[in-house]
């Protein structure tokens, strides 16, 4: 099973599993947009996908499962080592535990932070010196760190702004590092 069906059946049962645990509005799904600002390599190089359902254990903690879906980019061959030739990543899928944090700065504001684990997988398609083309895909672990705040507009929804980084020693296992930063704005239903 790919990590995307497995991402898949974990967020729908735990969808499946909100209703039963939802009480005073601790539980919640979310959808954001979000834009890769800077990186240190081409591989994230545009928007991303990313849905999300957690639940809050007390008023200020609690824990999110997330699916993230980014299309990719094109890297030059100097940095990949184990890799040669332009390569192009494609269907990055991430998926992520989090522990979160959120402190109520007014009624209708507050300040969300989250830390946590990704597991991703990205498809590549590199051409060599002879125009010869491969293709593969790798996977990796990253840390996560999230720094946000949401805004209430109604007494269910909420808008969510959030700046998100990725952390990663070896990115993808080809020995350099990868850090991104990505700038998201998303909605978020409370039950």
């Amino acid at each position: 099973m790919s990590i995307s069906a497995r991402a898949t059946a974990t967020l729908l049962v735990l969808f499946a599993s909100l209703s039963v645990l939802a009480e005073e509005s601790r539980s919640y799904c979310a959808v954001e947009v979000g834009r890769v600002v800077t990186k240190y390599t081409n591989v994230f190089d545009g928007p991303s996908l990313r849905i999300a359902a957690g639940y809050q254990f007390t008023p200020k903690f609690g824990l999110e499962t997330a699916y993230e879906y980014s299309g990719g980019g094109t890297a030059e061959d100097d940095f990949w080592r184990d890799i040669d030739g332009p390569t192009r990543f494609d269907n990055i899928h991430m998926a992520s535990v989090l522990g979160t944090a959120e402190w109520n700065l007014k009624p209708q504001f507050s300040f969300i932070s989250k830390l946590g684990v990704a597991r991703g997988t990205v498809d590549y398609r590199a051409l060599d010196a002879d125009s010869r083309s491969s293709t593969g895909s790798l996977t990796e672990t990253n840390v996560v760190v999230t720094l946000g705040f949401a805004m209430r507009t109604k007494d269910t929804y909420d808008v969510t702004f959030s700046v998100k980084h990725h952390f990663s020693a070896n990115f993808f296992g080809l020995g350099d590092s990868f850090d991104s930063t990505t700038l998201s704005v998303g909605v978020r239903r409370r039950f």
